[in-house]
């Protein structure tokens, strides 16, 4: 279990590039959003608000949207999966490291969770997409990954997260293999309590699964595990979206 949570931050063990302008092949038009990296783009939930944020406890990303304030992370991080609302008022710090706070801390104003995992802490719904509020669009500062919904299996990735123990990412590697129908595992030792929510980043930059599901993660650290991300989790991305101020 890692309820604590794990996340795998990629220190810039791999610059990851992501697609997220207009793609018309005669009319490119430039995106002005940075180009979101591990060491940006990926940060450390914290329980309390930006004046009083104690001790981080799970991992999230900023995940591309026309609005630019959405953080993908585990359900679990922010439920309790028996029937009570999901959590906000937390703060999310992307780039996380050493008691530093590079890009700002942005609040968690509302979350958007299966009601499936609401009910029952159902593993194959553990994903959430939260809306978040601060000094800017945090897509604007830190660059947004793009989501892979329905991504199959057999990619290399770095998985990304924060352990509770530490005071900065860590990154691992591995091969996406499926599980079952609706998880991923992934090999990589190292992904400790903490890293859930973290990142699993493929080579083109897009996530493709998220340290969570079975086992919230995992129970062995040898091996972790992602719900799978199928096409409905789309649906729960604009909800984020439509919750924007």
């Amino acid at each position: 279990m890692r309820g604590a949570s794990r996340l795998v931050v990629a220190l810039a063990l791999v610059s990851v590039t992501a697609g997220c302008g207009v793609s018309d092949p005669g009319l490119a038009v430039p995106d002005p959003r940075p180009a979101p990296t591990p060491t940006a783009t990926v940060g450390a939930l914290f329980p309390g608000p930006p004046a009083a944020l104690g001790d981080h406890f799970c991992s999230g990303s900023v995940v591309d949207t026309p609005t630019g304030d959405v953080v993908l992370t585990a359900a679990h991080c922010v439920a309790e999966g028996d029937g009570t609302p999901a959590d906000t008022g937390m703060s999310f710090v992307p780039g996380y490291h050493a008691g530093e706070e590079p890009y700002g801390v942005w609040t968690v104003d509302s979350v958007a969770v299966d009601p499936r995992f609401l009910a029952d802490a159902d593993p194959d719904y553990d994903v959430a997409f939260l809306t978040v509020s601060g000094p800017a669009p945090i897509q604007d500062v830190t660059g947004g990954f793009p989501v892979a919904f329905d991504p199959g299996v057999g990619d290399r990735v770095q998985a990304v997260g924060y352990p509770i123990e530490d005071d900065g990412p860590t990154v691992r590697t591995g091969v996406t293999q499926r599980y079952s129908p609706t998880q991923l595992e992934l090999p990589a030792p190292g992904l400790e309590d903490g890293t859930s929510g973290g990142p699993w980043l493929r080579a083109d930059g897009a996530v493709v699964g998220l340290t969570g599901g079975y086992q919230q993660g995992g129970e062995d650290f040898d091996t972790s595990y992602s719900t799978y991300l199928a096409p409905g989790f789309a649906q729960l991305r604009e909800q984020a979206v439509e919750h924007a101020p």
